[in-house]
């Protein structure tokens, strides 16, 4: 008799634990706008405003996304070295379109001292050359931690990849 009850009162269990969880699900991407302006919002707590970012030829390899870096600093990418302080580390598509993120393309808020990672947002890729990917993005971890605005990026070359052969 207890393990009948037991039988019936485990399934019920894990049906309201499926039910109460299933709102907490991220929104979907018609659900998050994003803004016509420049890239920023709060990293850490505090105001931040994004200047320049890059992709990591290395890191994107074989992915159908970028790894890609936002600064809130003037910087020459793949050039100069990343700068330091608060910054956005995310999983940007290589193909224009509307995506959701999500536990395999999230962006996180990094501050040196944490880094939170959120699959809450979306980004919306409208144009990507062999040079820069243009597009914009609204993501949120907390109310520390939110961006949302346009941004362009420049892809950066696989120094690594051999040299074309002579012709």
């Amino acid at each position: 008799m207890l393990r009948m009850t037991l039988m019936t009162k485990i399934p019920a269990t894990l049906v309201l634990a499926i039910v109460s969880f299933s709102g907490c699900a991220a929104s979907s991407a018609s659900d998050v706008d994003i803004a016509t302006t420049n890239l920023a919002g709060t990293v850490s707590g505090q105001p931040w405003v994004f200047q320049a970012g890059s992709t990591d030829a290395f890191l994107s390899e074989g992915d159908g996304d970028f790894f890609a870096a936002f600064y809130p600093s003037a910087y020459t990418p793949c050039v100069d070295s990343d700068p330091t302080g608060p910054h956005l580390i995310a999983s940007i598509p290589k193909q224009p379109g509307d995506y959701d993120m999500s536990l395999s393309r999230n962006m996180t808020f990094a501050d040196g001292l944490s880094n939170l990672v959120t699959i809450d947002g979306r980004v919306v890729i409208e144009t990507v050359t062999a040079t820069t990917v243009t597009g914009g993005l609204h993501g949120t971890y907390n109310g520390g931690n939110e961006v949302n605005g346009k941004f362009q990026l420049t892809i950066c070359p696989d120094d690594e990849a051999p040299a074309a052969p002579a012709r």
